[in-house]
């Protein structure tokens, strides 16, 4: 099986290797030059056949290959929610994308790192070579990045670069405590009739991938209450923010924790998707109708978004 090839049904490259076809092909292990490796169930391919979200899909396999985030196996209801989550980044993203998949393939400060274009443009969730050649160029002339290769970026297949003294500095300066973070806002309408949905399905689903969910109104403390809520956001992984009843308190925490970089899960009951708020209706919600509905989906987008907490250990 180590000899197989097939093309890659996430970004279409041609060749590349399988490492596993299990039952026939019912689920089959790629590792892809593009994507890396990852496990897709034979009914799911169709799915992952949508040419308007192969590159954010690609991006996102790669990223989590590099990070070493396990990526549980493509089955159709889960590659259904991962391609509803994924962002769009914007070419400013994409630059500190690219250039924080650099530094992850850097074995260590001074070491060039080899860059195939038409293999790594998902390293910048890049559209094709081009955008991923411009990223490079953009980042060279910022001085964050040095050129070894004696050929130019924009007639080489591949460029050689290493992370210079500014871009290391840079590096640590975006860098935070973030990813080390256990602790998860969940932002939601104190009234009691939606307590069981906390207990029974937001802070199941988020323990279930190994984060600590808190809720400001279940800590006894003396501080202000915007002090407090403004503490524990910056204390956290990432929010979930589930805006049924409309509450404009929790629109205002998830607004604050997006606006420090902070990642927002949006969820939403069926009924009133159509209550929310126009300056968030561009964002995808999670539209659950029951609790182990919304428990589902939102370990699915936990898992797909942020990746399961991985152990200190």
């Amino acid at each position: 099986m180590s000899d197989t090839v097939k093309q890659c049904p996430i970004c279409k490259l041609e060749n590349q290797k399988v490492l596993a076809d299990h039952d026939y092909g019912d689920k089959v292990t790629y590792d892809c030059s593009r994507c890396g490796r990852y496990t897709i169930a034979g009914t799911a391919e169709a799915i992952a056949d949508r040419g308007d979200k192969s590159v954010q899909l690609s991006g996102w396999l790669r990223e989590r290959n590099l990070l070493g985030i396990d990526i549980p196996m493509l089955t159709s209801h889960f590659l259904e929610e991962v391609i509803s989550t994924l962002p769009i980044y914007r070419p400013s993203e994409k630059q500190n994308k690219l250039l924080q998949a650099i530094e992850l393939l850097t074995d260590y400060p001074g070491k060039a790192v080899e860059l195939k274009f038409e293999n790594d443009t998902s390293l910048a969730w890049a559209q094709n070579e081009q955008e991923l050649r411009h990223y490079l160029m953009s980042l060279i002339e910022r001085g964050f990045l040095k050129l070894l290769s004696l050929t130019p970026v924009y007639s080489s297949p591949t460029s050689y670069v290493v992370v210079t003294a500014d871009g290391w500095e840079y590096l640590e300066k975006k860098q935070s405590s973030l990813a080390d973070k256990t602790q998860v806002f969940v932002a939601m309408s104190f009234d009691k009739s939606l307590s069981p949905l906390y207990n029974n399905a937001i802070a199941p689903a988020i323990e279930s991938t190994g984060y600590r969910p808190y809720r400001v109104d279940a800590d006894l403390h003396l501080d202000r209450i915007d002090a407090k809520i403004i503490a524990e956001i910056k204390n956290s992984r990432f929010i979930v923010a589930d805006v049924t009843q409309q509450k404009a308190g929790v629109y205002y925490e998830a607004g604050f924790g997006h606006g420090i970089g902070i990642p927002v899960i949006w969820c939403v009951r069926s009924d009133e998707l159509k209550n929310v708020h126009f300056d968030t209706r561009q964002y995808n919600h999670i539209v659950w109708e029951t609790e182990v509905e919304l428990k589902e989906k939102l370990g699915y987008v936990i898992l797909a978004t942020i990746g399961a907490k991985r152990s200190s250990n």
